[in-house]
């Protein structure tokens, strides 16, 4: 009743204007009860709540204010980098809470990392003045865990399954790969989870209709078959799982998808160019008849590798053709020097719905260009160039194509003394250790996992023989049961020796502790116990003496995360595994203070630093293979190096080496990657080693060749023109030239055509 009350007090904020009476939002009992209106009574606000809110409106710019207060419906927000997007999403869910009485309750916003979660999450509870929002702000996977957790009927799992982390999968595939009949040909465990995650985006329980194309795909059907066996069994999902059912269940099961849309009446879905189609299909069928409100760039759409397709994303007016798109293109973190140059370069690209960004900040240092002669000069010059400039090493970030790339730069820091942080590395959650000690919590919170019990059946060691083991998986196999159910009947079962039955029977009750303390003791101490009673630390002591120092604190600090959480959030053994189960990569990265951040470029989407320095910008290499001109991955290799460069806030650095060493090979004669040609030499300042400018005319070294200025009645890229039919629009790419030059061209209205310039009838509005 605190917490209600409060809202009832906090919960009523108003539109500008001295003295104006505005509808009020506030909640009385059980929000689940109200049917999806709210108590409006009319309030007077003070001069302090006033002047907040008029403070928090102003200092949105015109087009962040028109989107913020965009009309209900399908709404697609383009927002470039840096261009104040989390901002925008907050301040949309407060415009719902507090001028459109809408209950937080009915607001889901998701998005891609649990770290921009989190921070969507504090802000908002931070704008709106509550301690504790309703509404779900989270991942796609955690919302389909939390789906799947009500559903989980539906798909032939109990509420509490577990969910099999990238580690899990690979161990269990190598595990099936090797147990495979000799009929099938061999294939590697990674590619058969790829094969496996690529299938599963587009249907979760494929019919197979036609035959197997190759050999290779025989065998991935067979083990698809025997790896969902498997998780079923084992009342697992794996990751994609979260996602790919929850839009199976909203496809398939109308009355279940009904049941959420009526929870929630507005979908907010942040960086909507990195979706992929399950992750669009639940989008969309939740947003058809909701509020529908999306955020993304598809310029920095990077990850179709992993299954996003930007089509999402160029195709909403078609999807929702009642859809507003609002573009945001002022800049708020980098130089007009740094902007121009990624500009120049994504420009390059034809599938874009087009933007172009700029900022009202005055002036900015040249971005920089150096050519090294191999790539120990390029890490000499790097490294040095950070001390010549004074850079505080905590506002400096080195970005590169491949992790490859890193350990001569590492080299080149630590020689010099520079602290410097990988990211990228061994994970925390998949060392060993950590594995080894969640494989015993996850088997007592489920004891149906067998591929847990697999692990710690001998860690430590405890006298269960292969020839045990393998008599163990055959009697639970044959009676159908799970692998810890036929060590709890292993005492009869005289084809397992004495003393693996006795081990059998001391791991059973291990377990079973485990169990019992969960329900009585927090996290931290379960697990305390745990580690006492299997004496874990000794066995790690003795293991390796060499690296034991590391690995005890390693145990040491999982200990230290168990406590901080339960400092967070009072949750049980269950919850907190299955918090664990969404942890992702960029989710560990902590600024490090003092060190200067080593990262690919993939990672360091989401990130800003002051100070950037991109190396490896060669053909092959960045872009990392040769594509046609037209090839969508070369796009996305461009849109990747955009990403990167729109991290810089202050300086920007790009480097290219004419002799490197790759997979063992020396490679001499590499040339400069196009993206410098594409930026424009006049837009960069090639560099000695020194780091003084060179003369003007060094500074074609980063072309081949340049292509022929345009006549000045020709169209260029960026440029506006109307068309006497098709309104306004941007082009977004030119080829041939006089009487043949074509302009692609996307209209306001969403329209893309190719036009024949001569003869279509368009004037130019703006050049770019």
């Amino acid at each position: 009743m605190v917490y209600y009350a409060r809202r009832m007090v906090r919960g009523f904020f108003a539109r500008i204007g001295k003295g104006v009476a505005v509808p009020g939002v506030w909640w009385c009992g059980d929000p689940a009860a109200q049917p999806g209106g709210t108590d409006r009574s009319h309030n007077t606000l003070s001069k302090n709540e006033r002047r907040s809110y008029s403070f928090l409106m102003i200092t949105l710019n015109e087009t962040q204010q028109a989107a913020v207060t965009a009309p209900d419906g399908p709404v697609l927000i383009l927002a470039g980098a840096g261009s104040g997007k989390t901002r925008v999403i907050i301040e949309r869910m407060a415009h719902l809470v507090e001028d459109r009485g809408v209950p937080a309750r009915s607001l889901l916003a998701l998005t891609f990392t649990n770290k921009a979660a989190g921070e969507m999450s504090r802000r908002f509870a931070k704008r709106i003045e509550l301690d504790y929002v309703p509404s779900f702000l989270g991942t796609f996977h955690s919302f389909g865990l939390w789906v799947l957790r009500r559903e989980a009927h539906q798909v032939e799992r109990p509420r509490n399954f577990i969910v099999f982390d990238d580690g899990d999968q690979l161990s269990l595939m190598k595990r099936l790969v090797k147990e495979l009949p000799k009929n099938f040909i061999a294939v590697s465990p990674r590619d058969a989870l790829g094969y496996i995650s690529r299938i599963k985006q587009a249907e979760p329980f494929p019919a197979w209709e036609n035959p197997p194309e190759s050999p290779e795909e025989e065998t991935c059907r067979e083990l698809w078959v025997r790896y969902h066996d498997t998780l079923r069994k084992g009342a697992a999902l794996d990751f994609d799982d979260l996602t790919s059912l929850t839009a199976f269940l909203f496809e398939r099961f109308p009355e279940v998808r009904d049941r959420y849309r009526d929870r929630f009446r507005n979908i907010l879905v942040d960086e909507y160019q990195d979706t992929n189609r399950s992750q669009y299909l639940i989008a969309r069928n939740l947003g058809e008849q909701s509020n529908l409100f999306v955020v993304g760039d598809e310029d920095q759409s990077i990850y179709s590798w992993r299954g996003a397709d930007i089509n999402n994303i160029l195709d909403f007016a078609q999807d929702f053709p009642e859809a507003q798109v609002y573009r945001l293109e002022e800049n708020y973190r980098s130089t007009q020097t740094v902007l121009d140059v990624a500009n120049a370069v994504v420009a390059h690209n034809v599938n874009r719905l087009g933007k172009t960004l700029f900022t009202k900040q005055a002036g900015g240092d040249p971005v920089r260009c150096f050519f090294a002669e191999d790539a120990g000069e390029e890490a000499a010059f790097v490294a040095d160039d950070m001390q010549r400039r004074g850079l505080s090493p905590g506002s400096v970030a080195l970005f590169y194509r491949t992790h490859t790339l890193a350990r001569v730069v590492e080299e080149a820091l630590r020689i010099r003394q520079i602290p410097y942080t990988v990211v990228g590395g061994i994970k925390f959650y998949s060392r060993k250790e950590i594995k080894d000690i969640l494989a015993y919590l996850r088997l007592a919170v489920n004891p149906a996992d067998d591929e847990s019990l697999r692990r710690i059946m001998n860690v430590p060691p405890r006298g269960i023989g292969n020839a045990s083991r393998e008599e163990l998986d055959e009697y639970a196999r044959l009676r159908h049961i799970s692998l810890l159910q036929a060590f709890r009947e292993c005492e009869m079962n005289d084809a397992v020796s004495t003393r693996a039955r006795h081990a059998a029977a001391e791991l059973v009750e291990i377990i079973d502790g485990v169990a019992r303390d969960a329900t009585v003791k927090p996290v931290a101490a379960t697990v305390e116990t745990l580690l006492q009673r299997i004496h874990y630390r000794d066995y790690v002591e003795h293991s390796d003496e060499k690296e034991s120092r590391n690995r005890i604190e390693v145990v040491n600090e999982f200990i230290v995360a168990c406590r901080q959480h339960e400092a967070r959030k009072e949750v049980g053994l269950e919850e907190f595994l299955q918090e664990l189960a969404l942890v992702s990569d960029v989710d560990n990265w902590e600024d490090k203070g003092e060190t200067v951040t080593l990262m690919t470029c993939h990672c360091a989407k989401g990130l800003e630093f002051d100070h950037v320095y991109i190396v490896g910008l060669e053909e092959d290499l960045f872009p990392m293979s040769r594509f046609d001109d037209e090839d969508d991955d070369l796009e996305e290799e461009r849109r990747l190096c955009y990403v990167a460069m729109t991290r810089a806030r202050k300086t920007l650095t790009l480097t290219a080496a004419s002799s490197r060493m790759l997979y063992g090979v020396t490679n001499k004669g590499r040339r400069p990657s196009r993206f410098l040609n594409e930026a424009g030499r006049e837009r960069l300042q090639v560099v000695e080693f020194n780091g003084e400018p060179k003369g003007r005319e060094s500074a074609a070294k980063p072309a081949e060749k340049e292509s022929a200025a345009p006549s000045p009645d020709a169209l260029g890229i960026g440029d506006v023109i109307r068309h006497a039919r098709f309104g306004r629009g941007v082009v977004l790419y030119v080829k041939g030239s006089g009487p043949k030059l074509q302009a692609r061209v996307r209209f306001d209205s969403g329209r893309v055509a190719m036009l024949m310039v001569a003869l279509a009838p368009v004037e130019i509005v703006k050049r770019r």
